[in-house]
């Protein structure tokens, strides 16, 4: 149900855009998870802990409310027995939810609620990896062979540098792709990881990132196993353009940083049919030739992205959303 949807035209960008605005459990709800359907619904997690189906236009078709002990929902995968909802707290939380969005199952990695937050979780088949802040010097970093409902930490430990961690912006800072994980720091060191044996060995390379607290990639996109986007910066400073993004196009061996990087702090990217978009707290921008150059299209606050036939969907941090014409 809309409460109102009216369309934006912005010949400075050159590009049809259309906001969506649908009711809103507080003022401040907003969705940092985006998942899109085989059927080309979508689905999201809100910062109220709201699980939303949506058409494809932004039409809520189904709405579940996990409530307490789950204040938000950061990050979402699709198995084939349903769905796994992500919550990033400092006692974090995985939700198993059926086809029909019932919860089924209320899951801890450590087997019970303690200290961990969690950063992204994503599903290939029965495999999930669910990745968390480093405990004790290491990375907190998960696996479930049967679609999310038992987990085990991966039989190698990843050792985290000093003030290193992983960003739970989007939930974009761990991958799957065809078996093989994949996730990305930051922090005062910027690092990439690979695993092709689901966390048995580690292959590592460092991301030419500036070192601070708060820098570093805040998101990746792998089109295939040679080409990896990431896109951060600093989100304290989300106007400052320069280290915004590093791509690679050796498997993550080596980074490349664009001629014309996106135009400040981002914290989603995407690929959709080799054009990727990037957004972050100053607007979105858009590179067709591999990351190499990229050209701003919205100055809207956006949060989160996918893409849907036609169209690019953002999750704007006012809980709206924009359609944007691909």
């Amino acid at each position: 149900m809309f409460k109102l949807i009216f369309c934006l035209g912005l010949p400075l960008f050159g590009m049809t855009q259309v906001q969506v605005y649908f009711p809103k459990t507080t003022q401040k709800e907003h969705q940092r998870a985006l998942t899109l359907l085989p059927n080309g619904q979508i689905l999201s997690g809100s910062s109220e802990a709201n699980i939303r189906l949506h058409a494809s236009n932004g039409q809520v078709l189904q709405k579940s409310e996990l409530g307490l002990p789950f204040k938000e929902i950061r990050d979402l995968a699709q198995t084939p027995n349903g769905f796994i909802a992500m919550q990033s707290h400092d006692s974090s939380g995985l939700v198993l939810l059926d086809n029909t969005l019932q919860i089924d199952t209320i899951i801890y990695p450590f087997g019970k609620r303690s200290g961990l937050f969690l950063d992204g979780i994503c599903a290939q088949e029965n495999f999930v990896f669910l990745l968390g802040d480093p405990i004790d010097g290491f990375f907190s970093t998960f696996y479930s062979t049967d679609y999310g409902l038992h987990w085990q930490a991966t039989p190698a430990k990843v050792r985290a540098n000093e003030a290193e961690a992983a960003y739970a912006a989007s939930g974009q800072t761990n991958q799957i792709l065809n078996g093989h994980f994949y996730f990305v720091s930051g922090g005062l060191t910027s690092r990439f990881f690979h695993s092709p044996d689901q966390g048995a060995t580690w292959n590592t390379s460092a991301i030419p990132y500036l070192s601070c607290p708060t820098c570093g990639p805040y998101a990746m996109a792998i089109a295939n196993e040679q080409e990896i986007m990431t896109v951060g910066g600093d989100y304290t400073k989300p106007q400052v353009a320069e280290n915004t993004c590093f791509y690679s196009n050796d498997g993550g061996k080596s980074w490349i940083a664009p001629k014309k990087g996106p135009s400040g702090y981002r914290s989603c990217v995407i690929s959709a049919e080799k054009i990727y978009y990037a957004c972050g707290t100053n607007g979105i921008d858009i590179s067709k030739n591999g990351g190499k150059t990229w050209k701003k299209i919205s100055n809207e606050n956006a949060l989160s992205m996918t893409f849907a036939g036609e169209q690019i969907v953002v999750s704007l941090a006012n809980g709206s959303w924009l359609l944007l014409q691909h």
